[in-house]
Formats: C-alpha cells, structure tokens, sequence
C-alpha cells in the first residue's frame, strides 16, 4: 500500500514566556494596537515530510496541528504588548481598563479587557482538575461579537515555573484572526494551556481544539496537541492524538475510500478514525526527530494502520531533520544513534516508544513501566472517549463569562 507520512516539526518551540525591554514614549492604546495588531497572527507550522513512495495518501493529516508553531507565541505576545504598555510597572497595584474602539490589524475594531492584579477565580479547563485562581486577565472582543475572539489567564507575566504559579490558559476563535488561512475553519475554539511539570520534564504546553469543520481548511473534527521540554531544555517530547471522518475525508480526497475499506474490514464499521503521533526531537541543529505513528477507529493503539496486514502499513519509525524528511519505515535498531532514541529514555525524558505508549490514554491511567513518571495527568488525556465526549459536551473548553 502506498503511503505518504505527514509529521510536524515545530522546529525551535519555545515553552518559556519572554522578557523584552520596555518601550516608554508610546500611549498605552498605540502601544497595545500596534504590537497585537502585528504579533497576535498564528503561522501555519507544518512540513511536509514524504516518504519512499509517492502516492498522497496520508496528505489529510498534514493539517491536524499546523498551527502550533505559531500559535506557541500568542502568550508571550500579548504580555510583551501589556508589558510595553506600562501595565506592570507598579508590582502588585490592581488595575482594570476597558478600552474600545482599538483598531488591531485581522481583527479591525475591537474592545480589549485588561485585569492586572484583579485576581479571576474558578476558571476550569480541559487540561487540570477543579478550577485554577489566576492573577491577570485579557480579552480581545471585536465590536459588535456576541463572543469573545481571545481570552488570557495568567499569573506572572515573566514565567510559568514555580509550585505557587498557577500557569498561563488561552483561549481563541482563529477564524477571527483575519488571516485568510483560516477563514473558513468556521467555530473551532482552540484552547493552550502552559504550566511546569515536576515528575516528568520542565515546562509544557497543551493545545485542545473542538468542533472543527473537517473541510480541506481544517480537516480534523477535535484534538490535541502535547508539547513538553525534557532533557535539561535539550529535547522537545511531542504527542498528539486528532479524530477525523472518513466521510468528510473522501470529500477531499477520494481515494481515502481505499484505505476505510482497509480499515473496516480490520477494525469494523465506523466512519470515525483517530491519528496518533508522538516524536523527540533535539532543540539544537539540524533539529533530529525520531517519530512513531499511526491511526486507528477503536481504542486500540496497533503498530500498523487499522491493524492492516501489510509491511506498508507499518510507518514507524521515521526519521527528521531541519531539512525535513529523512526516511521511514525503520526498526529501532536502523535509528542512526545520533537521534533521539526510540527505545532509550532518561532520567527526565522519554523514549519515542515510552512517548507513544502514553498517547492515546486516559486521565488517571498507569502506563505499563512508567511508574516514576505516574499516572497519565489532565493535560495529557487523549483517549479515544475524550474526544467523542466533545460531540455533546464542551468539557470546559469554552471561553468563560
């Protein structure tokens, strides 16, 4: 079976928030237009990474995270701007402004909300339990809109680290980001949440999107994307689960026919199909990524596409550099050693295969031989009821009144 096999190098992800020198000479109104306006735009992140063979059959999920590249910068945008604009000048002073009729470029006139030092309580989310207390808060709403276009919540505007820092939430709508990209991705809310992590690595970062339109603009209906820096800030730990239709995947591309046959015949009716991604890649040139893949209807996690009987159904492992696409279809043994191990983890990391065995799981779950890590966190639920959960319920993934 031919195949091609699309993977997403978020090349030089960075999970920290920025500091950046103040500008002083602007009003806060210039100084907040100008930098949202220029900075708050999401960048599509993918390449496309081809394999031995030539036919386009795994094209439909190149775009099951391309926005996160450039979506890992909206943070750190919006509190550079609030920072410029003098608003955390004067260290626990609380502070609340409504400003309207800001002109942000994408987003034309808008009204922005702005709570420093105001603490927001009980804001719940799909990434942690119970509800979080944040100490800043910020909203674009464009004039007129029934619905905010963004939302922030955080805590300290120069990290996410520490045991008494509640973390950074984001939520946003990218149809209204005026790129043209995505302007037809309809209603889809994408939700980012970044924290530290004691037991497994340093920082991280989630992406949760629902409710997207699955037409060739966006072709996943709900996923998510979890990043993680390990290794001392040496590795990047990506896993990611998206649930898409063959139905609607046909109508852009045909010859998925082929593969539901497959698919069916292995795992049984359903028109429901979830691809499941995890890699390591090195934060230093040429940026070397050891990847495993599949995809899969039922909750079942097999090495081979839908569990077909055939050598070509088998992607993993596939290996990446800054030029993209290496090869694939590798034994553990064929990884050259100067990749990221598929089998070897260490003190703070993952291997590829430890990676992908906590895909795909559930929230409170214990990993077979993970037991110093613990059981699979909040942040890191990507069960197969997850997602369909989003069918009929929000699960907090909604912007907040």
């Amino acid at each position: 079976m031919k195949k091609i096999l699309f993977l997403f190098l978020f090349l030089g992800v960075s999970l920290q928030v920025s500091d950046f020198h103040k500008e002083s000479r602007k009003s806060e109104h210039t100084i907040l237009s100008e930098m949202l306006g220029e900075s708050i735009q999401i960048g599509l992140g993918t390449e496309k990474l081809w394999s031995a063979t030539s036919a386009d059959n795994w094209g439909f999920v190149r775009q099951s995270a391309t926005w996160a590249r450039g979506n890992s910068g909206i943070i750190d945008s919006v509190i550079l701007a609030l920072k410029n604009a003098g608003y955390f000048n004067n260290p626990g002073v609380a502070r609340s402004d409504v400003l309207t009729n800001v002109n942000l470029s994408g987003f034309g006139s808008s009204t922005l909300t702005i709570k420093i030092n105001t603490p927001t309580a009980g804001i719940a989310s799909t990434a942690y339990t119970g509800t979080r207390t944040f100490n800043h808060f910020f909203e674009i709403k464009k004039t007129g809109a029934s619905q905010p276009s963004l939302q922030l919540f955080f805590d300290d505007p120069n990290t996410t680290l520490g045991s008494d820092n509640d973390g950074a939430l984001i939520y946003y709508r990218l149809v209204d980001f005026g790129n043209p990209q995505f302007a037809n991705v309809g209603d889809v809310i994408t939700e980012s949440f970044t924290d530290n992590e004691s037991s497994y690595g340093t920082k991280f970062q989630t992406y949760t999107w629902r409710n997207g339109p699955e037409n060739a603009a966006w072709i996943s209906k709900h996923g998510r994307v979890v990043l993680t820096e390990v290794d001392s800030g040496r590795q990047l730990c990506f896993r990611s689960v998206v649930r898409l239709s063959f139905t609607k995947l046909k109508q852009i591309n045909p010859n998925i026919a082929t593969l539901e046959s497959l698919c069916n015949l292995r795992q049984g009716a359903g028109d429901n199909v979830y691809y499941v991604l995890a890699y390591m890649q090195k934060f230093d040139s040429p940026f070397q990524t050891t990847a495993k893949a599949t995809i899969t209807k039922n909750t079942t996690k097999p090495d081979a596409l839908c569990d077909i009987q055939a050598a070509s159904a088998v992607l993993s492992y596939g290996i990446f550099n800054i030029n993209g696409y290496v090869t694939d279809q590798l034994s553990a043994s064929q990884v050259p050693a100067d990749y990221p191990s598929p089998t070897q983890g260490g003190a703070d990391f993952m291997s590829v295969d430890e990676a992908f065995a906590r895909t795909y799981v559930a929230y409170d779950t214990d990993v077979a031989g993970q037991a110093l890590i613990g059981k699979v966190k909040q942040y890191e639920e990507t069960s197969k009821s997850f997602f369909d959960n989003f069918d009929t319920l929000d699960q907090n993934l909604k912007f907040k009144p």
